[in-house]
């Protein structure tokens, strides 16, 4: 998060921002302190931020750090004719001829030095387009597609199916599309696109028309008769090629500039390398690991077997996968897809986001649950479901459940929800990027991303602590034998083991009503 480095360079004090937009000078110091998530604050709040400190939404909650930026460098940036950090969304009908200045993602490296290297772009080069459902046209928004950013929404003409929490200020739409790309940080996605071509992950994504295989929205440019059946990655095959060149390289003999290449990795959300591919009408998800860490495929194939044996809700099947594009085999994880031309995904993120625009003082676990409630799930269930998600995650002691992480199923021509999404993601767990050699962990207060910031808090929301079935839970002799194909030590998996064996104690503890190990908040 960039407030602290925003506000400093404007010479705002936080009393002085708590003055002009309404925020406590805590909130203030909560968020630039990162004890409280600016990304997960009501819209309207970020929104007021942005314009006292004359920047974007997007530069406000984006993952770039502009705190290593000399400070010469942010106020040229700053003072350009089209606003610091962006164009807004009132200037785009007045831009005529003359020139906006935009700069690419300061996160992204490919060809640019530093965060005052800027673009020239001229107002002819500005394109239209369609946001799409599906064959339903949504809006109509006008793109700088050297950038790819979403600079103007010019008019909306579906409003219930605009993606879930962009209604309202153009800002809310800018910053989905922001959002939807591919994250720079995904295994070596930056180098690929610098080899490529493309300038940050959006302009990426805007080549391969915004697609996702989680969802049905894409992006026509304005003219243009494609419909759905012409561009869905659905029904129509493809070859990955750039998510491949995160386990091979990429050869470079694909022409981006002359082809129909649509890519479903220009919107493939995570950090750890993932490429898709086709087999027989079927998208499966192959998955590597980050910086050679293995375990984490292991607790991939963990997190499957124990909800296959508990058989209590829907969950990614993950299995072992050779990947091997003709530079060594590596080993990694895949998984059918989940969605399909039915059914799109929402995840947490969203419905969370959008509802803290309507609601205050709810806790982000009630916004969510409310959230499914009223897209017409039944709140026991959705309860059910997150007191075993929270269950299976502490006894794994995975500690990444993020917003991103779960969320729900949506039918795509009624809008209704259908069900909770499967469970997936539970890499990163059993301490997979620790170094294990000094002893055993306290294990009451492991902090966590999901509801709470610790494992206790999460449990402390578990309304039914019997949905967790501990007979039916992979035994220690099971949870040694895969992990000792990882890259642990013995000495590590003997010590994980243990921690796991503590872990299933304390839920039989929890079970019972002992309540006397819980510490902490």
């Amino acid at each position: 998060m960039n407030l602290k480095t925003l506000r400093e360079l404007k010479g705002i004090s936080r009393k002085a921002l708590g003055e002009l937009t309404g925020v406590s000078f805590r909130s203030i110091q909560d968020y630039e302190q990162g004890h409280k998530d600016l990304s997960a604050a009501k819209a309207e709040t970020i929104l007021k931020m942005a314009k006292a400190l004359q920047c974007s939404m997007e530069d406000l909650i984006s993952d770039r750090d502009l705190s290593s930026v000399r400070p010469s460098e942010l106020e040229a940036h700053a003072s350009n004719d089209a606003g610091a950090f962006g164009v807004s969304s009132d200037e785009l009908p007045s831009v005529s001829d003359e020139h906006i200045e935009r700069k690419s993602d300061a996160g992204f490296k490919a060809r640019t030095d530093d965060f005052s290297s800027h673009i020239a772009i001229k107002a002819d080069d500005l394109k239209h387009y369609s946001l799409m459902h599906r064959d339903d046209e949504v809006a109509e928004l006008i793109f700088e597609p050297v950038s790819g950013a979403l600079v103007s929404v010019i008019a909306v003409y579906t409003e219930t199916l605009l993606p879930i929490g962009t209604t309202g200020p153009d800002e809310l739409l800018k910053g989905w599309w922001y959002r939807r790309a591919v994250p720079v940080t995904q295994g070596n996605i930056a180098s690929l696109l610098e080899e490529i071509g493309f300038l940050t992950p959006q302009a990426y994504l805007l080549r391969n028309l915004g697609l996702s295989l989680s969802d049905c929205y894409w992006v026509r440019p304005l003219g243009e008769k494609l419909s759905w059946n012409d561009v869905s990655l659905f029904s129509n095959d493809f070859e990955d090629v750039v998510g491949a060149g995160h386990f091979a390289g990429f050869d470079g003999n694909a022409d981006f500039g002359n082809t129909d290449m649509r890519l479903p990795s220009g919107s493939t959300r995570g950090d750890v390398p993932k490429a898709w591919i086709c087999i027989e009408d079927k998208r499966y998800l192959v998955k590597g690991v980050e910086k050679g860490n293995t375990q984490q495929i292991f607790n991939e194939v963990v997190g499957s077997f124990i909800h296959r044996r508990q058989n209590q809700f829907e969950f990614v099947n993950y299995e072992f996968y050779t990947i091997d594009y003709g530079h060594g085999k590596q080993i990694g994880v895949s998984a059918e897809a989940f969605t399909n031309e039915d059914l799109e995904f929402i995840s947490a993120e969203e419905l969370i986001r959008a509802n803290k625009l309507v609601h205050s003082g709810a806790s982000d676990y009630e916004l969510f649950v409310d959230a499914c409630v009223n897209g017409g799930l039944d709140r026991d269930e959705v309860q059910r479901f997150l007191d075993y998600q929270i269950l299976t995650d502490f006894v794994m002691t995975n500690t990444d459940r993020s917003y991103e992480n779960f969320g729900v199923l949506r039918d795509v021509h009624t809008l209704e929800f259908v069900k909770m999404a499967p469970i997936f993601d539970s890499g990163n767990s059993m301490f997979y990027d620790l170094n294990m050699s000094h002893g055993t962990l306290e294990l009451n207060n492991i902090p966590v991303k999901s509801f709470a910031d610790n494992e206790v808090g999460l449990i402390r929301l578990v309304k039914d602590p019997s949905i967790l079935d501990l007979d039916r839970l992979i035994t220690k002799d099971e949870l040694s034998q895969v992990l000792a194909s990882s890259n642990r030590t013995p000495e590590e998996i003997r010590i994980l083991v243990q921690i796991y064996e503590r872990k299933k104690d304390m839920i039989f503890k929890l079970k019972r009503g002992d309540m006397n190990w819980l510490k902490g908040v």
